[in-house]
């Protein structure tokens, strides 16, 4: 769970998590919008975009169970050319190891977030999540918070 986040937010950088990727490109509603609205923000270089390395291969096996490979692979490339990729090196990995977090998966894409010094995590499960060292936000919230 998200423990309280107390700080100031600047939003230069996110760590996208997987399930906002896919709200895009398998246009789960009501969810694709804001989602769809945050990657044209990292598409149009108003803020830098992340997706940690381990990212890839589960996208491509899930993005091939909804669609076709080849529609996984097109998507994959139109993914790669818009974000930079978090990598998963041994710290990353060591401190995900001695996390509390209950998904390894999530507490990968933490520590990778904070490995590139991400602004905030942009994640349709902030529950996921533990964290008061950097802001756990939904799509919505990220769109509310760059929009004043």
């Amino acid at each position: 769970m998200q423990k309280a986040y107390r700080g100031k937010v600047s939003l230069k950088s996110v760590l996208c998590d997987i399930n906002s990727v896919l709200d895009i490109f398998l246009k789960r509603h009501p969810f694709y919008y804001p989602a769809a609205k945050v990657f044209k923000e990292i598409e149009d270089k108003n803020i830098k975009g992340y997706l940690c390395a381990l990212s890839f291969p589960t996208l491509f096996y899930l993005l091939s169970k909804g669609i076709n490979r080849e529609k996984a692979l097109k998507a994959l490339e139109k993914i790669r050319i818009v974000f930079s990729i978090a990598p998963v090196n041994e710290k990353v990995i060591d401190l995900s190891l001695a996390s509390d977090f209950r998904d390894f998966e999530d507490a990968v894409q933490y520590y990778s977030a904070l490995q590139v010094k991400a602004d905030c995590i942009i994640t349709r499960n902030k529950g996921d999540y533990i964290s008061d060292v950097i802001p756990i936000l939904t799509s919505d919230e990220f769109l509310v918070i760059i929009d004043s």
